[in-house]
């Protein structure tokens, strides 16, 4: 079979590009459905998960930690974090074929992975998101070494969503607590919306930033980033929305500006919203091995 340079299967490339810069729930679960046979495929031997492990008091402050049954030692680890609009999504989706796959990849490359899950709007409002980012955060430091991992070696990697809830949590440290939150060696940004775009607020956003949307400009990322003392990686996807796309290279050239450098940023060529994740550890290398390397690129300073 004819592989793309990245090794994403032509049939898989030629679906993903029919379906064109758009994102909603069909086109979810249209690509879930491309990429299950290769999810499902994934050799899941060999790894040991502690599952449901609470690091908050609300029922979904939990999350699952994956490592070799051999062990590591002072392995840095990565702790994903799920899109969903705000609104939905989890850190398993097909029992732990979707998600799992993420952090399974890391551990085969050495690295300990952790999938959490975080509150939801609306019952979760701004920023609220953020601080469960913190107290996952806090908790791999205070417990990572009991799995292998090194605590000053954590990085934080979010897809839409959780992308926005790292964002706010390592740009935006006046939100942290008064004693200030955790550090974390690294952040990784999957595609997150940064901003507001025209024609209104879509009813998610309503649901977690609030009904007033004279307030929002105060709320997003764009505009409002505050420390750039974080290594930080960014990418969209080809497919992504255009607009959404736009609020990448806003927020590469505000950190530019204001902090005179500029992060990481690849377009994940052939990938929509969603692919680039679900791709992850199936043997299409447009993905997992870029945010490898900026993890040890990173590490090795």
């Amino acid at each position: 079979m004819n592989k793309r340079v990245h090794n994403m299967p032509d049939e898989i490339a030629a679906e993903i590009k029919s379906i064109g810069k758009v994102f909603n729930e069909e086109v979810a679960g249209k690509t879930r459905e491309i990429y299950m046979p290769l999810l499902n495929a994934i050799d899941r031997s060999g790894i040991d998960v502690t599952s449901d492990i609470s690091y908050g008091p609300h029922e979904r402050n939990i999350l699952d930690v994956h490592v070799p049954e051999n062990g590591l030692s002072d392995a840095p680890t990565v702790i994903f974090f799920h899109g969903g609009g705000y609104i939905r999504g989890h850190k398993n989706v097909e029992g732990d074929v979707l998600h799992g796959n993420v952090a399974n990849f890391f551990v085969r490359n050495g690295i300990i992975g952790v999938n959490a899950t975080y509150r939801l709007a609306p019952e979760a409002k701004w920023p609220d998101g953020a601080t469960d980012v913190g107290a996952a955060l806090a908790w791999a430091r205070d417990n990572i070494a009991d799995y292998g991992g090194n605590p000053d070696k954590i990085f934080l990697l979010g897809q839409s969503a959780g992308a926005n809830h790292v964002a706010t949590y390592v740009f935006r440290k006046s939100l942290h607590p008064s004693e200030g939150g955790p550090s974390c060696a690294g952040a990784i940004l999957m595609s997150g919306v940064y901003g507001q775009g025209p024609g209104g607020p879509a009813p998610n956003h309503i649901a977690y930033f609030g009904e007033d949307s004279s307030k929002y400009a105060e709320m997003v990322t764009l505009g409002n980033v505050e420390h750039g003392d974080t290594p930080v990686m960014m990418s969209n996807a080809e497919f992504d929305p255009i607009g959404w796309e736009r609020f990448g290279i806003e927020l590469l050239a505000e950190i530019a500006t204001k902090f005179d450098w500029v992060p990481r940023y690849k377009q994940m060529q052939g990938h929509n919203h969603v692919s680039q994740v679900y791709s992850i550890g199936t043997g299409d290398n447009g993905v997992g091995p870029d945010i490898i390397d900026f993890i040890d690129q990173t590490l090795s300073g």
